[in-house]
């Protein structure tokens, strides 16, 4: 009976989906910049209610940390990948630990089940 019952509740509960966000340490590396290091990421969109991702860069409180990138909001459709570039100023490497990808949910989704996802790579 046991066995009946996980079954049927694996069956009925809901499907957990989060993107993909690579490396999982990525290293920061001098820029074409003196005095800036970049790191390149890949951010691939395995979720077909999202569209738009926030770039961050976190210290280990989690608060934020000064950086750039082409766009701090980019927009991956369902199952497409795309590259990003983050540049850290030097003063601020010791600062920062994580550099995240979090989803975005657009205001008039009309969804309740919809989950906000944030997925971090810790800087070696």
């Amino acid at each position: 009976m046991k066995y009946v019952i996980t079954v049927v509740l694996i069956f009925l509960s809901g499907q957990a989906t989060a993107h993909q966000w690579t490396p999982t340490y990525p290293k920061l590396k001098p820029s074409f910049v003196e005095g800036i290091y970049s790191t390149e990421l890949k951010l691939f969109n395995s979720r077909n209610d999202v569209e738009y991702y926030e770039i961050q860069v976190l210290d280990k409180e989690m608060n934020g940390v000064m950086f750039a990138t082409n766009q701090r909001v980019i927009k991956v459709e369902y199952l497409e990948t795309t590259k990003v570039v983050v540049y850290i100023r030097e003063q601020d490497i010791n600062n920062a630990v994580y550099v995240c990808s979090k989803s975005k949910l657009l205001a008039g989704n009309e969804t309740a089940t919809v989950v906000s996802s944030r997925i971090c790579s810790k800087l070696k």
